[in-house]
């Protein structure tokens, strides 16, 4: 591990020093500029002193990304989950580690500059969109809570000034039908509109081998988004949203792999175990997992395993242009959903030793409101941005496991979390000198969090207040016009949270923790090369997590209880390399490289229990994510006699093994090597557009996440995604 350490850090530092003059008497636009509002304010992807990867809509369309968590594939540093039931987004190795239906994960998600803790349980739709923007790293200050490990934020296609519009058509495996159409266009002279809607059912990938038989993991959603653009005067502009979606699904099903040696009863070791060697206390085995033949008792066609996620948000973005160097700007958003899902989290048939299932119902429903203000504006070598920022979310919750209920069949625990947060911020960007810039930034939040709760019928509450001061410094070296080398050193926080789901009546499991934060610093450089045909980004970062949140399970309880405690203090440090190169006017190449390590430092005698009862210490182990992930593309155009263009595009990424914190192996996730392949058929007008595609081309099976408790006989968890076929057409208007 140290030599790679040392390979790694030697390559990025040889990267730092690559200064390749660039040809002034030829000029090459084959690198398409991206536009970013990482700081707030609209700047070149390669003029942001943050490590961050930003995919336009165009490149999304692309790659035939269809759930909010595909784009992860193509950015290093960045995973998820497969499941139909949480998220799961860990960013540079911070993962969530609690994942609560009432609680807010360590990764800020925004849509349209609007902060939504709750809208991506199990990824969501995404739609018209003109690009996703990822930022590696705390984001305390612009962005504020709930940003230590990074930030997603969406951003959807805006109303334009002439018309323009599009229809697509998709139909796939399993079903697949997918119908997509966008119209944008002048109202008047003063106001635009822009209307996007989507339409996405597939019949299921998955055949229950369980004895009611039927399809899992379909897919039926419909969103749709309006946008009206408002010129109220010269100076002033209101832009009105609103996004509806409804997804009624039926949930991936979970895998089983059995704990216990069919001979001897033993709990088997972890390989053997995920090798599906083993077996449950009843003698179920399922001897060759496979994503697509789940067992399980439910019986879809009453209803069993249904996922619904239903979202409601409006939005008024009010922009105020005071003079010619000064902006205000107002952003006020209500947020609504209802989720509902049923989890047959054993896995099987039969049950945990033949005699209990975990049947398990979960519901959210949450209501929030958001408001902000910025103030920002500049001159000649300054740019500074001041703002309010205002939350107030209301989430209630219930979780319950079939035999759990009490009185009248209510489920086992109920419980609602009311957040109020308030913050101020700022920051400024100055030059020092023609090369040199400085930037600092402050947050300052005051928050109170309270939950009320019942758990079979046992009331309990309990609050938190926090406050917090993030803050950021960073110094900006522009060597030439086309590099940028930058240092960082930033501060933000993971709000405090309740345990509240599958208490068993258990108060005492009605845990809290206080803010978990992080110190990071970052080292990176940007630079376009070559005449302009490659761009080459790197960053090296070292992060300091303080009370590290995290779930661990109370396996003497007479249901295994979960306990939400600070884990202890972690050390993450790793390297990222993002290169995009247009070798020939045809050729389109991209690679990202991300790699990390983690070391937990905790108490010696804190400890967890696995799957096999073994007590393990966490001090001195890893997070458990992926500590080598790589992704990249290869897009080659064909220019046809008749000005059509053919495409022929492939992209891969690879992530290597995960395995749970303490060592834990029954908590895993197993390397894994995608490629998926694309031919496209533009007609010379750009009106027509064909594409074929195949995800996962050579059909890899491979475990994407597994999750064990001491005291159960079974293992369960997902395998990946099958093999996906598909054709799509779209006309451009």
């Amino acid at each position: 591990m140290t030599n790679n350490k040392l390979a790694l850090t030697g390559i990025f530092a040889a990267l730092l020093a690559v200064n390749v003059p660039a040809n002034a008497e030829e000029s090459f636009s084959g690198i398409e500029e991206i536009l970013v509002t990482a700081t707030k304010r609209t700047q070149s992807l390669q003029d942001v002193s943050v490590s961050m990867t930003a995919l336009s809509g165009d490149k999304i369309d692309a790659f035939g990304f269809e759930d909010t968590r595909d784009i992860f594939s193509q950015i290093p540093n960045v995973s998820s989950s497969e499941g139909s039931f949480s998220a799961d987004v860990t960013i540079r190795g911070n993962s969530t580690l609690n994942p609560t239906l009432a609680g807010e994960d360590n990764v800020a998600l925004y849509f349209d500059e609007v902060y939504r803790p709750a809208a991506f349980f199990g990824g969501g739709v995404m739609m018209d969109l003109e690009r996703a923007e990822v930022l590696r790293g705390p984001q305390g200050t612009l962005f504020g809570r709930n940003s230590t490990a990074g930030l997603v934020h969406f951003i959807s296609r805006k109303p334009t000034e002439e018309q323009e519009g599009y229809l697509n058509f998709e139909y796939g495996s399993f079903g697949t039908n997918i119908v997509e159409a966008a119209i944008s266009g002048p109202m008047s002279d003063q106001v635009r509109g822009r209307l996007a809607l989507k339409y996405h059912q597939d019949d299921g990938f998955q055949d229950n081998q369980g004895p009611a038989g039927g399809k899992l993991g379909v897919t039926d959603r419909i969103m749709g988004r309006a946008h009206l653009d408002i010129d109220i005067n010269d100076e002033m502009n209101l832009l009105l949203s609103l996004e509806a979606s409804d997804a009624d699904d039926i949930g991936k099903a979970f895998n089983h792999w059995g704990l216990l040696d069919p001979a001897t009863y033993e709990v088997c070791d972890a390989k053997r175990v995920l090798a599906s060697q083993c077996a449950g206390g009843d003698g179920f085995s399922d001897p060759n997992p496979d994503v697509t033949k789940p067992y399980t008792e439910h019986d879809p066609s009453a209803g069993d395993g249904r996922y619904t996620f239903e979202t409601e948000t409006v939005t008024a973005k009010l922009t105020w242009q005071l003079n010619n160097d000064m902006e205000l700007v107002s952003i006020s958003a209500l947020d609504s959903l209802d989720r509902y899902f049923n989890a047959d989290e054993d896995g099987s048939a039969d049950g945990m030793f033949g005699l209990y299932q975990y049947n398990d119902t979960y519901t959210v429903d949450a209501e929030q409101f958001s408001q902000e203000f910025h103030l920002s504006g500049g001159d000649e070598g300054r740019n500074w941005l001041v703002g309010l920022f205002y939350l107030d979310d209301d989430r209630s919750s219930t979780s319950g496991v079939a035999g759990y209920e009490w009185g009248d069949g209510n489920p086992d625990t109920m419980a609602n979390v009311d957040t109020k947060s308030y913050a101020v911020f700022g920051e400024i960007n100055r030059s020092l000198s023609d090369t040199l810039s400085m930037l600092a930034g402050f947050r300052y939040t005051d928050e109170e969090k309270k939950v009320q709760l019942t758990t079979q019928g046992l009331p309990g509450a309990d609050r938190l207040t926090s406050e917090n001061l993030s803050g950021k410094l960073g110094l900006e070296w522009r060597p030439r016009d086309e590099m940028m080398i930058y240092a960082s050193l930033s501060t933000g926080f993971r709000s405090g949270n309740f345990n509240s789901d599958l208490l068993f009546g258990d108060l005492s499991a009605m845990t809290s923790v206080d803010p978990e934060e992080v110190t990071a610093f970052e080292l990176g450089s940007k630079s376009t090369l070559m005449d302009g045909r490659l761009q080459l980004n790197a960053a090296l970062f070292y992060q300091d997590v303080s009370d590290k949140q995290g779930i661990t399970y109370d396996s003497n309880a007479a249901a295994p209880v979960s306990r939400l405690i600070s884990l202890g203090d972690a050390d993450i440090y790793g390297v990222e390399l993002e290169l995009l190169a247009v070798p020939t006017d045809n050729l389109e190449l991209s690679l990202g490289i991300g790699w990390l390590d983690s070391e937990i430092s905790a108490d010696s005698g804190y400890v967890i229990t696995s799957s096999d009862g073994v007590e393990r210490t966490l001090d001195g182990s890893e997070l458990g994510s992926p500590d080598l992930m790589v992704n990249g593309v290869v897009s080659y155009n064909i220019p046809l006699n008749d000005g059509a263009v053919v495409t022929l595009q492939t992209d891969f990424s690879y992530h290597s093994e995960g395995v749970g914190a303490g060592g834990n192996e029954y908590n895993y996730s197993e390397a894994k090597t995608l490629v998926n392949a694309r031919v496209f058929w533009v007609s010379a007008s750009e009106k027509w557009e064909v594409q074929a595609y195949v995800k996962n081309v050579f059909e890899t099976e491979y475990i994407d996440n597994t999750y064990g408790i001491a005291d159960l006989d079974f293992v369960y968890g997902n395998m990946g995604m099958p093999r996906w076929a598909g054709i799509k057409v779209g006309m451009n208007f």
